[in-house]
């Protein structure tokens, strides 16, 4: 494995260079998350009101459901993080006004940082740090985990069959991720793309 210890994210291609990029990564910025619990008892009467009047349920299941303006991606029994673009008001005055008789919810905007990742090794890369089994009879577009990345507490779900993995990981843990994605994906070639606004579709 390659050490990366001295490489900061920045874009550009990344590692072996003789073939075509084996991973394709981009940082999703200016969005906004908030962490939602259902009160007691109550987490149907949520999903129920979120899919009336945002345009979709609350994952029961490790899943991730994309609604209007926000995807809820299950990080627990009863708890989601909503993610969406950068509002003009705070998240949790957005999200009070639809979900607060049902839910408690928590500002995490500016705790976290989004990478989109995808290319024809994009599994292998993530298999060096991840337990969890990516092959896609496992785990399909719309399946979420709550899981570690070199022994780092992330949130991945996958967005499109290509495969598409978004990968979330508190700010602070970034530089640390990072060293290690760019170690694990050096073999195959990397090529880092410019940051652009989060938005619920890739492209």
């Amino acid at each position: 494995m390659a050490d990366a210890s001295h490489l900061a994210y920045r874009p550009g291609p990344l590692g072996r260079s003789n073939t075509a990029p084996g991973l394709s990564v981009r940082e999703l910025t200016q969005f906004s998350l908030a962490t939602v619990i259902a009160r007691k008892g109550m987490a149907t009467a949520a999903s129920q009101r979120a899919q009336a009047a945002l345009g979709t349920p609350l994952p029961e299941q490790p899943r991730m459901t994309a609604g209007n303006p926000f995807a809820f991606v299950w990080s627990g029994p009863a708890q989601w993080l909503a993610l969406g673009p950068a509002l003009s008001q705070p998240v949790e005055h957005v999200l009070d006004a639809t979900l607060g008789a049902h839910a408690s919810i928590f500002d995490q905007s500016g705790s976290r940082r989004l990478l989109e990742l995808h290319g024809p090794n994009v599994r292998e890369v993530l298999a060096k740090g991840m337990s969890i089994d990516l092959h896609p009879r496992a785990f399909k577009t719309g399946d979420a985990a709550v899981t570690t990345a070199s022994h780092l507490g992330v949130h991945l779900w996958q967005v499109a069959d290509a495969p598409v993995y978004r990968l979330l990981v508190v700010h602070t843990y970034f530089d640390s991720l990072w060293r290690w994605l760019a170690a694990s994906a050096a073999e195959f070639g990397c090529d880092v793309q410019t940051p652009t606004p989060y938005s619920s579709h890739w492209a």
